[in-house]
């Protein structure tokens, strides 16, 4: 087994004990944990983590990699061997781009809050165009369920949190959801570029890359909302 299958396991790992870590008895006189900034900034990658293991590890019905057959499926490709999203550009996309966002978010902390707020955008849409589709078809797809108990609940609360604290506005809130459209939107449009000859897969990859620096870049433009006196 190579790496490009093997992340998933290390995802699970990390995942877990962040979790626990998270889940460690708070200090006397700590906020609620979804109120506070630095506890919802470092709960989003180990939650997504745990959620890509369904994706791209084993999902609950026992299959391995069972993600990129249903993704290539929805491509139009039936055999995964000749699909454009090979294992590599799944690698890119969740060891880059989520990866990268979140870790940005975590370093920079509550101080630019906005930039791990907007990470929270890829959860959001992510949880939508899973559960969506598997209330719409009556069927589970791989990553539904952590999806509707994981991501929905931490996009949800993460913001919500945020929103209490002053860190986030409305105007804030609608640049997070455009932001987890784009990084689809420019997720499935670099596919359908690389398909038709119109990039190469160095460049495939390099997009997914880049993305994840987006929080990054997006949170440090906007900035925080005016702070709560």
């Amino acid at each position: 087994m190579d790496v490009l299958h093997q992340w998933p396991w290390l995802a699970l790992g990390i995942g877990l004990v962040g979790v626990a870590l998270l889940l460690r008895p708070r200090p006397s006189g700590s906020p609620p944990r979804w109120e506070d900034p630095r506890w919802i900034l470092a709960a989003g990658l180990p939650i997504y983590m745990l959620h890509q293991f369904e994706e791209h590890g084993v999902d609950l019905l026992g299959r391995a990699y069972a993600f990129q057959a249903s993704f290539c499926a929805t491509l139009g490709h039936a055999d995964v061997a000749t699909c454009p999203a090979d294992p590599s550009f799944m690698m890119a996309v969740n060891v880059g781009a989520v990866w990268i966002a979140f870790a940005s978010g975590m370093i920079v902390g509550p101080r630019r809050a906005m930039v791990g707020a907007t990470a929270l955008g890829i959860p959001l849409v992510s949880a939508f165009m899973h559960v969506v589709p598997a209330i719409v078809t009556r069927s589970y797809n791989p990553g539904v369920a952590t999806a509707a108990l994981l991501l929905a609940p931490l996009a949800f609360l993460g913001l919500r949190g945020l929103l209490r604290t002053g860190h986030l506005d409305r105007a804030r809130v609608a640049a997070v959801v455009a932001f987890g459209l784009v990084v689809h939107g420019a997720l499935i449009g670099s596919v359908t570029a690389y398909t038709r000859g119109l990039l190469s897969h160095g460049g495939l990859l390099a997009i997914q890359l880049a993305l994840g620096f987006l929080p990054l870049a997006i949170g440090l433009a906007l900035g925080d909302a005016r702070r709560r006196p």
